[in-house]
């Protein structure tokens, strides 16, 4: 996967709780992009393909289910305790996107199945900073929900 792809690899599987939430987000890093969430949808708009995205969502808590464009991409969600998983179908592959909200401020989140990942989060209040390791590299992002 190139790098200009991890935007929209993280928009897809690695930010559970702003999808599961509904929330909005600014993201800096690699390739920053802002995501407006106006509910049922979240707009993503990216620094690199796609430029351009939408996720509708169809159904909310505690089962969650929603739609990305493009590419077209189904998940099917749940919040089992204190972690988030997501089954996540696209053309060709199969997902799991986790994340485990171990203590207030830290999570440890991934994808398992088509792409594999795995990413540390901090936060404090609004404000996070993650590293992802994909592919062998690692890659530092940081932002703000709202």
């Amino acid at each position: 996967m190139a790098l200009v792809e991890l935007a929209a690899f993280l928009w897809a599987l690695g930010d559970l709780p702003v999808a599961m939430g509904q929330a909005g987000e600014v993201v800096l890093g690699p390739e920053p992009w802002f995501l407006l969430s106006i509910p049922p949808v979240q707009i993503f708009m990216g620094s690199a393909p796609p430029y351009l995205g939408l996720r509708w969502h169809l159904w909310t808590g505690p089962w969650f289910l929603w739609v990305d464009l493009p590419p077209p991409r189904l998940a099917f969600a749940r919040c089992p305790g204190h972690a988030l998983v997501a089954l996540v179908r696209d053309f060709s592959r199969l997902y799991l996107a986790w994340e485990i909200l171990g203590f207030p401020g830290f999570s440890l989140f991934g994808s398992l199945g088509g792409e594999n990942a795995l990413g540390i989060r901090f936060r404090v209040g609004e404000l996070w900073g993650s590293g992802l390791i994909k592919d062998g590299r690692l890659s530092l992002w940081c932002g703000f929900y709202f």
